[in-house]
């Protein structure tokens, strides 16, 4: 099979060798399985389109979906691999990649993916395909990056620089600090400073992008092993700094652990946070939730943290399975669908528009090229941030410790049950368990 060579430009679409499609001397149709969280309604057009196009284009393949949530899909794959009919191309989140790449469900790809496609790529996609030890088992496709949103109104009622948010942690509280108030006089504070989600699993994504901040490894791949990190300085240096915002410098309310996205998102629309640390898609939540607010508030890169600029942001991947029978046909399709210009968005391909769908961004310059000359101007921060961009821990054990530990772990901690000694400890301790057990 040729390799991918461009993503975004139709300038050297991929030659598709013939070999692939349907077996010689058989009528009936290769069946490719594909599941896929696809929600988005625009990204779901963009996806139905493209099978259509690229079935029509080989009618001895048929694309076959099956739709599930984010939530339920680990399960789902993982029953169908233990049932022995696991399907042949899936896409993943992080979290969802490095546990079963730890389980070596996805088949390689590092010889079908050239290294002009690969420098094409941001860090942080690379960096996601990239599998320990060297080769790639993925392709990255729609992903985010998280930004700092800001009360302009707020901010002049404090005596701030509307266009000027803070730039690093001794900013981010000296401004929270004035941003704090009892506006009603009745003695409770009813306006904090920042504010971002904790509920359910964003306790853990937050956390770790504290500890990013301050240069924290987290975990590491090292010796043919995977290891805790949590219990270096730079994870507790992080850790510190975010108990610091609720229980120290209160600039943050202890209410924050029940805020998910849309949380700390209604809370920022009503006034109760003046800035908070949410992803792209959230701009047009604001809006919606928030008409009256135009033009009284923005958006901006993250502050960065002693160890400089860290922000959270990555591309959900597209994988084969290693179990599939189909391997030449999943790829096939994605060929097709990297490398077949967009009806709808000239300059972009199917998979360039399908995650344009979202608002979100495919993590190449190209498309940072595009963006910032077709994305308004509350997003462009997001695509600022993109050079920059830190992913979550790729140790195959760390969804688990995030189900069974750090959810209630770091909600007791920013609660002020349990000291970030303590906290940082049990997560160290359980995590290396984890890792013994495996």
């Amino acid at each position: 099979m040729k390799k991918i060579v461009v993503v975004l430009t139709a300038l050297a679409l991929v030659t598709l060798l013939p070999s692939c499609g349907k077996p010689q001397g058989s009528g009936k149709a290769v069946e490719v399985q594909f599941f896929h969280t696809t929600w988005v309604p625009g990204m779901l057009e963009i996806l139905d389109e493209a099978i259509v196009e690229f079935e029509a284009a080989n009618p001895g393949i048929k694309i076959v979906q099956t739709r599930t949530s984010w939530t339920d899909f680990p399960s789902q794959l993982m029953t169908s691999l233990m049932g022995g009919v696991a399907p042949d191309l899936v896409m993943a989140n992080p979290p969802i990649l490095a546990q079963f790449r730890g389980i070596g469900a996805f088949a390689d790809l590092t010889d079908r993916i050239s290294p002009e496609f690969t420098k094409t790529l941001l860090p942080s996609a690379v960096q996601v395909m990239t599998v320990p030890g060297g080769g790639f088992d993925g392709m990255p496709q729609e992903g985010c990056n998280w930004a700092l949103f800001y009360r302009k109104d707020l901010f002049e009622q404090a005596g701030l620089d509307p266009n000027k948010p803070p730039a690093n942690w001794e900013e981010l509280v000296a401004y929270g600090k004035k941003l704090t108030r009892d506006t009603n006089g009745d003695g409770k504070i009813d306006q904090y400073g920042y504010g971002w989600p904790v509920a359910a699993e964003n306790a853990n994504d937050y956390w770790v992008n504290f500890m990013q901040q301050a240069g924290a490894e987290i975990t590491g791949f090292e010796n043919g092993k995977w290891v805790s990190k949590l219990d270096k300085n730079e994870a507790l240096q992080g850790t510190q700094f975010m108990y610091d915002l609720v229980q120290t410098h209160k600039i943050a309310p202890v209410n924050i652990v029940e805020y998910d996205w849309e949380g700390v998102t209604n809370a920022f629309v009503s006034g109760e946070v003046a800035m908070m640390h949410n992803g792209a898609w959230v701009v047009g939540s604001v809006k919606q939730k928030g008409p009256e607010l135009d033009g009284k508030w923005g958006t901006a890169v993250l502050f960065s943290g002693p160890a400089g600029p860290a922000y959270r942001g990555h591309p959900n991947t597209f994988h084969i399975m290693k179990a599939s029978q189909h391997k030449d046909e999943a790829w096939k399709f994605l060929e097709f669908f990297y490398n077949t210009p967009s009806k709808r968005d000239p300059g972009l391909t199917l998979a360039g528009s399908y995650c344009n769908a979202s608002g979100g961004m495919l993590y190449t310059t190209d498309f940072i090229n595009y963006a910032r000359g077709t994305y308004e101007p509350l997003l462009q921060p997001f695509l600022d941030a993109s050079d920059a961009c830190v992913i979550p821990p790729m140790d195959p054990q760390w969804m688990t410790l995030n189900n069974m530990f750090t959810q209630s772990k770091i909600q007791q901690l920013l609660m002020g049950q349990v000291s970030v000694r303590d906290a940082l400890k049990d997560l160290h301790e359980n995590l290396e368990k984890l890792h013994q057990a495996k």
